[in-house]
């Protein structure tokens, strides 16, 4: 069962800068799925790290009600998956993403964080994987060995919400800022510039 006292907002180990989780060897796949489903983004988050968060964290409580999900649930996190089926695939791909958002990107200034274009790299492919009608998906499980996915499909919900997976607000990606003075769209804005903070594009701002 949850712990009472697991956090809401990500632990850190200040020795090494990574996060802890619980033991993935003795924790079931819900236990471990409700840790990181407790987590809320900073108030002072950047909008674009706040959109992310947001979706991927609903997206993964989505999978792991599942009913395709409900073999693998309480086995531990570790431990090789009943039914290696699609649903399974993307909710371990989007909570990993999660995971990343949640421990290796800056909450105020994500586009300073290395980290962060590769979030939304994976946001794109979990929507087409998502998405897909032509059987990407099912041909990526099988060349990995994952062998049930007849009969198994994303609810409405989950398609609804994977639609919306790159559509974060405009703005910098860096500190939230909607426009500049004169009006135009920008990717990263003439603040961080100065400041010395990360100048390149980043995909859907």
């Amino acid at each position: 069962m949850p712990r009472e006292d697991w956090p809401t907002t990500v632990p850190i180990d200040a020795a090494t800068g990574s996060y802890l989780s619980p033991d993935t060897t003795t924790t079931t796949r819900t236990d471990f799925t409700d840790f990181f489903l407790r987590f809320r983004p900073a108030s002072d988050a950047n909008p674009h790290y706040t959109y992310l968060f947001n979706v991927h964290q609903r997206l993964v409580g989505l999978l792991i009600n599942h009913p395709a999900m409900i073999p693998n649930l309480q086995q531990t996190f570790s431990t090789s998956a009943n039914s290696k089926n699609k649903v399974y695939f993307m909710w371990d791909f989007l909570l990993r993403t999660l995971q990343h958002l949640a421990a290796k990107v800056n909450p105020k200034f994500p586009d300073s964080s290395p980290m962060f274009r590769d979030v939304f790299s994976r946001a794109v492919t979990a929507k087409m994987y998502i998405l897909d009608t032509t059987g990407k998906l099912e041909r990526a499980n099988a060349s990995v060995g994952y062998s049930d996915d007849d009969g198994v499909e994303f609810t409405d919900e989950v398609k609804a919400l994977a639609e919306t997976l790159d559509e974060i607000p405009d703005g910098c990606a860096g500190c939230g800022k909607r426009e500049e003075e004169g009006g135009e769209k920008l990717h990263v804005c003439a603040k961080l510039l100065f400041e010395g903070v990360s100048a390149k594009d980043v995909e859907g701002a």
